[in-house]
């Protein structure tokens, strides 16, 4: 695929997987993102430059809409070997969810995926996580999908 279509490719994937992004619940978002990594890859964005990497990502955050805690799997795309700014995109799937006691105590944190060699661990660790674990089959009250420029 081209980098600068993987937002409509990911939709692609949901499609294809009978997904609607406004009702997935993290099991089904962040195995369709897993798939997306595995399956497709992006011309020019190579892994010995760190150019195509997943991000983990979790917390409780205020992003100027009131708290939630956000669970998110990224993919970070690098257009261009440079790594300016400008060439650094994500594909950022979040879901948000009310800031409850116990996602409190699930505390801030994230992993990165470099390449295909370590996608089987990263899956691993992001399944067993109590981030994952906390919210893996629970209705987020909102789910976002970006693509943007991160740099």
């Amino acid at each position: 695929m081209k980098p600068e279509t993987a937002e409509v490719e990911f939709e692609k994937v949901l499609a294809q997987r009978s997904l609607d992004r406004a009702r997935l619940i993290p099991e089904q978002g962040v195995a369709a993102m897993l798939a997306f990594y595995r399956d497709e890859r992006a011309e020019g964005c190579r892994f010995e430059r760190d150019a195509d990497m997943l991000l983990f990502e979790w917390g409780i955050y205020n992003w100027g809409r009131g708290e939630f805690f956000d669970l998110s799997i990224t993919r970070q795309l690098i257009h261009d070997s440079s790594g300016e700014g400008e060439d650094i995109w994500q594909l950022g799937l979040t879901f948000k969810f009310g800031p409850t006691h116990p996602l409190r105590a699930v505390g801030q944190g994230h992993r990165w995926c470099h390449d295909l060699r370590e996608l089987e661990e990263f899956e691993r660790f992001l399944r067993a996580s109590a981030a994952f674990q906390a919210v893996v089959a629970v209705i987020p009250t909102t789910v976002e999908l970006r693509y943007e420029c991160a740099g």
